[in-house]
């Protein structure tokens, strides 16, 4: 069976013929969601009892996933926002009091999975020869995409979409991610088995400038937490991003003490361990469940990795509006997952050195990223629990030193 694509306009629903598509067992539809703003829509994935939702508006990421009614992804502190109105070089957040240029992204982060970069994907820094400020994770994650292109066969439903990479000004006049000489095609493909319960996103990074360019690149994948859940990765050290000692079970969530405070701990991992699969040997990490529920999520080895566990925060005075002096979050940030990118998130150089670095890109020339993420339960997680259990008795654990930036050391709290 095959069928011809279905092209979804994203912003205005009036646009489409339809706005869902239906094959046997499957569906995909645009919708607007209550309480978003207005063109502001996301696309649902329907699959024998694997929801999965993509979020146009936000460079085509994944929003949430659920698979028979469970979530896989967390639920975010902060809704979605319009990237129309959206300021990403302003100074509107507020760190411990203090106007933060930067960190307007802070609003933004709501996804499941949401791809960075791609002049910076780490913490914010100023371009020396320009004095440009780039923000924490760059752009990316909030550049929308105009349509999606729908395909289903006999063995997955495919979802594609692009958008463009600018040379974005700090004071854009009219709408920032239309601003700025083009750098890099995006382009982002979903592929959801029919067979077996699988998620693949594959990113193409495509230079379209007449010169070589390194696209700095990364990604925050944020996985729903319960008391008990763990996120375990086959590595041969593992050192706390904070400065001190590895705390004892840093693979385990729990929830906070006490919800009005945020709890972070980033681990950075080294010598990943990697499987085969259908795009080489790739890296691989665990989410384990207390009922033995989990997945394993694949992608490939970079020169910086941590896995990252967040809890608390509700109504914390930490990150605030300065408009109002308001608390940003009124929801806990309860997640664990795992951050990585081409290089130091903290641009101080603690990258495991035995990975290389992404190389400049020619003109016309590409590179692909992709990340699978497999379901399993019962024997098979509990296999592969016990493989990493394996590797791991040798793992070395280590400390690592952050450079002297109170943002960077106001975020992480000890766990």
């Amino acid at each position: 069976m095959g069928k011809e694509k279905t092209r979804f306009f994203c912003k205005n629903l009036a646009s489409n013929q339809s706005l869902v598509v239906v094959d046997s067992d499957c569906s995909v539809s645009l919708v607007h969601q209550s309480g978003d703003p207005p063109g502001v829509n996301r696309i649902n994935a329907s699959l024998n009892g694997f929801d999965v939702e993509l979020l146009p508006s936000k460079g085509f990421s994944i929003g949430q996933v659920f698979r028979d009614g469970k979530p896989v992804f967390w639920n975010p502190p902060i809704g979605i926002c319009d990237p129309d109105t959206l300021d990403l070089f302003s100074d509107e957040i507020a760190i411990n009091g203090t106007p933060s240029p930067g960190f307007t992204f802070l609003k933004t982060f709501c996804g499941g999975i949401e791809f960075y970069g791609l002049r910076n994907w780490g913490m914010p820094s100023v371009d020396e020869k320009t004095n440009f400020h780039h923000p924490i994770h760059g752009e990316t994650s909030n550049i929308p995409v105009d349509h999606c292109d729908v395909e289903i066969n006999d063995r997955e439903i495919r979802l594609s979409a692009s958008f463009i990479y600018r040379e974005f000004p700090c004071k854009p006049a009219g709408t920032w991610y239309l601003k700025g000489r083009e750098l890099f095609e995006v382009e982002r493909r979903v592929v959801i088995g029919r067979n077996k319960p699988q998620l693949q996103i594959i990113d193409r990074i495509k230079n379209i400038r007449n010169k070589p360019l390194r696209p700095d690149w990364g990604y925050h994948i944020t996985f729903h937490p319960s008391d008990g859940s763990q996120l375990v990765i086959p590595s041969a050290s593992a050192e706390n991003r904070s400065g001190n000692t590895v705390p004892g079970s840093f693979d385990r969530w729990s929830p906070a003490t006490n919800n009005k405070m945020r709890e972070e701990t980033g681990i950075i991992h080294k010598g990943l361990k990697t499987k085969p699969s259908d795009f080489g040997n790739l890296g691989y990490a665990l989410v384990i469940h207390p009922e033995n529920t989990g997945c394993k999520i694949s992608f490939p080895v970079s020169p910086y990795f941590q896995t990252w566990f967040c809890k608390g925060g509700a109504q914390s005075k930490e990150f605030t509006r300065v408009s109002d002096g308001k608390a940003l979050y009124s929801r806990n940030w309860d997640g664990m997952g795992i951050e990585f990118g081409s290089s130091a998130l903290d641009h101080n150089g603690n990258t495991d050195m035995s990975v290389p670095g992404e190389v400049p890109l020619d003109p016309g020339s590409s590179i692909e990223i992709p990340l699978v993420i497999d379901f399993a339960d019962g024997i098979e997680l509990q296999q592969l629990s016990e493989e990493i259990r394996k590797i791991n008795e040798n793992r070395v654990l280590l400390s690592s030193k952050l450079p002297e930036l109170p943002y960077i050391t106001s975020r992480i709290v000890e766990q």
